[in-house]
């Protein structure tokens, strides 16, 4: 079994930050083998099988990459999936990261504590899934749109091969919620006096190998809870839960939308990665990537210019690409060396339809990610 996702468990039970540690290594490995096979004359293929280009998507767009959003990608005995939010959580199945078919849906119909806890949901939102010791782990959201009346749910499965006979989805319920907390306001919502909207939820694996929940959205801004490892459900009360980032609410213009975080540790720094403005505004859309970093994972996180998530910081790593607007909702993946970054846009020459973005991610020597863009001879 390969690397699960970036900041969780992989299969011989190294983190992140040691595959970073010895990235070098491994490329230097790599390279001599393959110049063992194919023998020096072959340098330029290698490189082309080694290092995946520094270009703009990666995903074959004739392929089932179309409609989806919020992807998050895992790895299971050689097949790559994502998953994406849908009426039932679709997902999708590739051998090589580029060519993808949809696979089939995480529910036959919606869990049960949707509809007693929301009455009309409609959807299985912001997938999560990341291997935690023998088995994976998958957390996910519903809500009622417009609004911040919403709430997280977790499943797990031993295997991600729907073809598998050990294949079965166990869901163990809602584990997080926020409501409305004042009457005939829908989009000011928590829990027990404190602020936060039940959404975008992530799964962290610390180096000390304590699991943490990044969530949130706009109220309350993106917050961080300790959970138990083995329930998966927050251990904290809502009040004690750690504000990662946020941004000036009362600021003039359209409401200012901080969602989706999602959190990597290297090289001894906590990235964290966050999604700014509305998702889904036609040619109006400028949702974008941004990253913050901090040596604590609690923070305080700052951008490259120094400014502080708390204020609404973030250094800029995609914001658009060509005809692709929207860039979103971002996870990250490592594999053979290099770090990819997983993301949804909208491709302006088909009304706005999502569409699967991978694309490689490079480091610079301060330490801070860029993620590969094509240059405008490739449109």
């Amino acid at each position: 079994m390969a690397v699960a996702r970036v900041g969780t468990y992989v299969s011989d039970f190294t983190t992140t930050r040691d595959r970073h540690r010895t990235r070098p290594v491994k490329r230097a490995l790599l390279l001599m083998l393959a110049l063992s096979v194919f023998g020096t004359g072959c340098a330029h293929d290698v490189d082309l099988v080694l290092e995946p280009p520094c270009t703009g998507n990666l995903v074959n767009r004739d392929s089932d990459v179309w409609h989806i959003h919020d992807p998050a990608i895992a790895k299971e005995n050689g097949s790559y999936y994502i998953y994406s939010s849908s009426p039932l959580g679709s997902f999708y199945r590739s051998e090589d990261m580029r060519t993808w078919v949809e696979a089939g849906r995480l529910f036959d119909a919606l869990p049960d504590w949707t509809y007693q806890a929301l009455v009309t949901p409609d959807h299985i939102g912001a997938p999560d899934i990341a291997r935690v010791g023998d088995q994976w782990v998958l957390y996910y959201q519903s809500h009622i749109g417009g609004t911040c009346n919403a709430g997280t749910g977790v499943a797990t499965n031993i295997t991600l091969d729907p073809d598998s006979p050990d294949y079965h989805w166990v869901d163990h319920g809602l584990v997080l919620r926020s409501t409305p907390l004042f009457d005939g306001i829908d989009i000011i919502c928590g829990q027990d006096e404190a602020f936060y909207n039940a959404i975008d939820p992530h799964l962290f694996i610390d180096v000390d190998d304590r699991p943490w929940l990044a969530f949130g959205s706009t109220i309350g801004g993106l917050l961080l809870a300790e959970i138990d490892p083995v329930t998966f459900r927050p251990t904290q009360h809502p009040r004690d839960f750690v504000t990662l980032a946020a941004r000036d609410l009362l600021q003039p213009g359209p409401i200012p939308i901080i969602e989706a975080p999602y959190l990597i540790n290297r090289e001894g720094w906590y990235y964290l990665f966050l999604s700014h403005n509305s998702c889904c505004q036609g040619a109006d859309t400028k949702y974008k990537i941004l990253v913050g970093r901090s040596r604590n994972l609690k923070g305080p996180y700052v951008d490259r210019e120094g400014v502080s998530l708390l204020e609404d910081g973030g250094t800029v790593l995609i914001e658009r690409e060509g005809t692709m607007i929207g860039t979103g909702h971002a996870d990250v993946y490592s594999e053979n060396g290099f770090d990819y970054l997983v993301h949804h846009a909208y491709d302006s020459e088909r009304d706005y339809e999502s569409i699967l973005n991978i694309r490689r991610m490079d480091w610079d020597d301060e330490g801070w990610p860029s993620a590969c863009q094509a240059t405008p001879e490739d449109y």
